[in-house]
């Protein structure tokens, strides 16, 4: 390290708004950060200071990014750079690589898409300083596993095979509902596995078209179809001793499928055009929010291909099977939440994390990210209350063919039909729960709960908690026919 108490970066960038922005995102996250405007006076403060990571944009007034890239591979090899562009296409992505590119940073950019770009350099730089170093040791928090939140049996279910297939090179096929957090998943396979210093590529099949993914994965060569100016690098080659993520390999098209198992089987590709095929090694996590089995035999996907993906499969439980987590999630994003929204929100109270954690949650982790930040904006206090929450969150808790009342006299009396039933429905678990602590015996019973007797049976009448043969009966022996009268002596 350069520094003993925290890993230096230089940011270059000729619009002062990037810069400070930049800064404040590595600052919070623990850099020094020292920025400049040009790449010229980069590589000026570069040979008189020593920095472990440069973050600089592609396009700037004097010398450009790919000019600062080449420089800093001939002159500062050691540090690691990472490109900050609005231009973030495969075709400019390969080029920045060939010229000595770590990783590159989308513009616009997330707080945490930033830090976390940021970690990786700075695994990268650790490993160029210490080609021996020791991986850090596993964190002792259940509740948090390669950043990946959960604390209840089947998250933990799902570390324990993440830590059994992450060190080797098998196909994963990782299987969960839209929002469970399947990216999150492939990323931490990545990160803990012998490839983590090198790239990681999500793709998600379902946003392209088959030519344009046939022509991202395995590229093409100049003149193969209309458009095609000059030979171009897919994801594959560019990936290559990486990690490539294909979500929603559900959506592949029949012909691309094809040329998928090719690759896995053979771990070599043919460009499109070209007559040569080429050999690469690349780690292969694919996901899916459908049932590939069903397809399979709806004839929609290869079997053989299944096959080849169906490998190590790790299953992703939906928010709503792991309930325990939701209090932990809700935390996790508000203080992801607070500091995007820069707001001071400390906390969710009681009754809003409750109301959080009995919804359904169709849209799982995502839709209560959504959720947490919608109520970050409208919290005007430092406790997030239930008032805060989305309606959606409120009416769950409300019968699903109940009508909203339209006036104010047709909602009172809707409030008085709804006590009734309430308390209708609670007297009847009251004298039920008090014949099952007493083995129904009706005596018993009632001296149990300080009725007298005739009035405790009137309550039994009322709700056809009855003895006698024909009568609807509640108990566990009334239940299985079996009880012709409610015992009153022992």
């Amino acid at each position: 390290m350069t520094s003993a108490s925290a890993p230096r970066v230089l940011v270059v960038d000729d619009e002062p708004s990037i810069c400070r922005s930049c800064e404040k995102i590595l600052v919070r996250e623990g850099y020094q950060v020292t920025t400049v405007l040009s790449g010229a006076e980069a590589l000026g403060l570069l040979g008189r200071e020593a920095f472990d990571l440069v973050f600089t944009d592609l396009k700037m007034a004097e010398m450009g990014g790919m000019e600062l890239l080449e420089a800093l591979r001939s002159q500062h090899p050691d540090v690691v750079p990472v490109v900050i562009t609005g231009f973030a296409t495969i075709a400019s992505v390969v080029e920045t690589m060939k010229v000595g590119a770590f990783d590159y940073l989308p513009k616009p950019f997330t707080p945490d898409e930033m830090a976390a770009v940021a970690r990786k350099a700075w695994d990268r730089r650790q490993l160029l300083l210490r080609s021996h170093g020791a991986p850090p040791p596993p964190s002792d928090d259940p509740s948090m596993f390669a950043g990946i939140v959960g604390a209840s049996p089947n998250m933990q279910e799902v570390y324990r095979n993440l830590r059994k297939v992450a060190t080797t090179s098998s196909t994963v096929l990782i299987i969960g509902e839209t929002g469970t957090g399947k990216e999150l998943v492939a990323r931490a396979i990545h990160n803990l596995s012998p490839r983590k210093h090198e790239r990681f590529f999500a793709v998600d099949c379902g946003a392209l078209t088959v030519t344009l993914l046939e022509s991202e994965l395995f590229g093409h060569v100049k003149g193969s179809f209309t458009g095609a100016a000059s030979d171009k690098r897919g994801i594959f080659e560019v990936a290559n001793r990486g990690t490539v993520f294909l979500d929603e390999i559900c959506n592949v098209d029949v012909e691309v499928q094809a040329k998928l198992l090719r690759f896995i089987q053979e771990r070599e590709f043919l460009p499109v055009g070209a007559t040569q095929p080429r050999h690469v090694d690349v780690r292969l996590v694919f996901a899916t929010n459908r049932d590939l089995e069903k397809m399979v035999r709806e004839g929609t996907f290869r079997e053989d291909l299944y096959y080849r993906l169906y490998v190590f499969p790790i299953q992703l439980p939906p928010l709503r099977e792991r309930r325990d987590d939701i209090p932990l999630l809700a935390c996790h994003l508000l203080a992801k939440s607070r500091e995007r929204c820069a707001k001071h929100v400390a906390r969710f109270s009681e009754d809003a994390l409750k109301l959080l954690g009995q919804f359904d949650w169709p849209g799982n982790v995502r839709q209560l990210e959504a959720f947490v930040e919608r109520a970050v904006i409208a919290c005007d206090g430092d406790v997030i209350e239930p008032k805060h929450l989305p309606r959606t969150l409120a009416r769950q808790t409300l019968p699903a063919d109940l009508q909203i009342p339209v006036t104010n006299r047709e909602f009172l009396a809707l409030k008085k039909r709804l006590r009734e039933q309430a308390v209708t429905d609670l007297e009847r678990e009251f004298v039920l729960e008090a014949l099952q602590r007493n083995g129904w015996n009706v005596t018993r019973a009632a001296a149990d709960v300080g009725i007298q007797r005739p009035n405790f049976q009137m309550l039994m009448r009322k709700h056809a908690i009855r003895g006698g043969h024909g009568a609807e009966h509640d108990g566990p022996a009334a239940m299985a026919g079996e009880m012709s009268e409610v015992s009153e002596v022992e």
